[in-house]
């Protein structure tokens, strides 16, 4: 079992896994802001701020709520969202009916647990494209400070106030600093790492910027203004799609560096010959995989200890029973040999398929990197592949 618990584990790279830079300043500044991940009703049944029975439905309105609020924040920030706001009941109740609107967010970023909930997440992504466009031209935040960040909050609480935060809040708002000094520290994370390298000046970005949307294939014509809040709505969505393409590269960069380590540790573990037919590198990632293993395991270990009792058995019946000497001395050897070389054989099966599992999970850990940045770059191509697609039309209805 605990085998199977390292397997499944190493598939996550909090358990077992230094992370990507980028993936982990990512997943800090999703860790800063209200995840789509969280369950309202697991979240506020651990806080103590409702009594069950929280309901399906109630539940359900919660994230309809949540997700409207973050349409309406995307809309009014010049965003745009992935579907009309008037479809959202459909949408929410049957997800899957609706792939063809959602899919650019379908199970992506790849820790999202509810496929439909793609509003909050088109919202992050463009507030994190917004602090790209201030970053790249050198500019100051203009987010108000701790006491715009605790207006925000007394907004958010007050969507429902038995909660009784909005009471405390407005009682003493101090006890905000500390949520609001660590997205600080994430923010300052974020303007050192995603932005366009060696850029000196606003010319040197503006080049930048064309520069990679030329290498994907993107030549219509545009201009960047300085000041980002003078540009039109088509020019701030084409540097919004540079911003996804930047990373789109920097996953595809990620896997150009990291497939050679992870094809050299799939050859060396080919070679040691310990892989069955149907074991791909695919594969070996499976729980399938780690319930196959487990269970080989476990069996290997009930039959070391069937050995070992049966061994001690049979010492104690040719070596220390009185009756002992009724047994011909060449049969009560034989016995005792026979009874040790299966002991043997047992430990070393068992020690095989222990060193035969953990070099599987050695190889699974060691390029856990490599498999998530390709999970990133498939999602994330899709991503940008839409916000392509909306050019011509924003350029229409401009």
């Amino acid at each position: 079992m605990r085998r199977a618990q390292e397997r499944i584990l190493s598939q996550y790279p909090a358990a077992h896994s230094s992370p990507l830079d980028l993936d982990q300043l990512d997943s800090r500044l999703r860790q800063v802001s209200d995840g789509d991940d969280i369950v309202p009703q697991a979240q506020r049944l651990l806080q103590g701020r409702i009594t069950p029975p929280y309901t399906e439905e109630e539940e359900l309105r919660d994230r309809i709520d949540a997700e409207t609020e973050a349409y309406n924040d995307l809309v009014s920030d010049g965003g745009r969202p992935l579907y009309p706001l008037g479809l959202i009941e459909q949408v929410c109740r049957k997800p899957e009916e609706h792939c063809n609107i959602l899919w650019p967010f379908w199970d992506y970023p790849r820790d999202s647990q509810v496929s439909w909930l793609v509003f909050r997440r088109q919202l992050k992504r463009w507030q994190a494209f917004r602090n790209w466009q201030i970053d790249n031209r050198g500019l100051e935040d203009d987010d108000g400070g701790f006491p715009a960040y605790v207006e925000t909050m007394k907004r958010r609480y007050a969507n429902d106030e038995s909660t009784g935060e909005l009471a405390q809040l407005e009682a003493d708002p101090s006890w905000l600093k500390s949520a609001w000094l660590e997205e600080q520290r994430a923010r300052r994370w974020q303007q050192r790492g995603q932005r366009e390298r060696g850029c000196n000046t606003f010319s040197d970005y503006a080049d930048a910027v064309k520069r990679r949307l030329t290498r994907h294939g993107f030549t219509r014509p545009f201009l960047l203004r300085e000041d980002p809040k003078l540009q039109d709505k088509l020019t701030t969505w084409i540097e919004y799609l540079c911003f996804e393409y930047w990373w789109l590269d920097r996953y595809t960069d990620s896997i150009k560096r990291l497939q050679p380590d992870h094809d050299k540790r799939w050859q060396e573990l080919v070679d040691r010959k310990i892989l069955r037919p149907h074991e791909t590198r695919e594969f070996v990632r499976t729980t399938a995989s780690s319930i196959q293993e487990s269970r080989e395991e476990n069996e290997a270990r009930h039959a070391k200890l069937a050995a070992e009792a049966e061994a001690n058995k049979i010492y104690l019946l040719t070596q220390k029973d009185s009756r002992r000497h009724n047994i011909p001395q060449p049969e009560r050897l034989r016995m005792l040999h026979a009874a040790m070389t299966k002991l043997e054989e047992s430990k070393a099966r068992l020690e095989s398929i222990k060193r035969r599992n953990g070099l599987i999970i050695d190889f699974v850990q060691a390029t856990f990197d490599y498999v998530t940045a390709k999970k990133d770059a498939t999602g994330h191509a899709a991503l940008a592949q839409w916000v392509l697609e909306q050019v011509p039309l924003i350029e229409a209805e401009s």
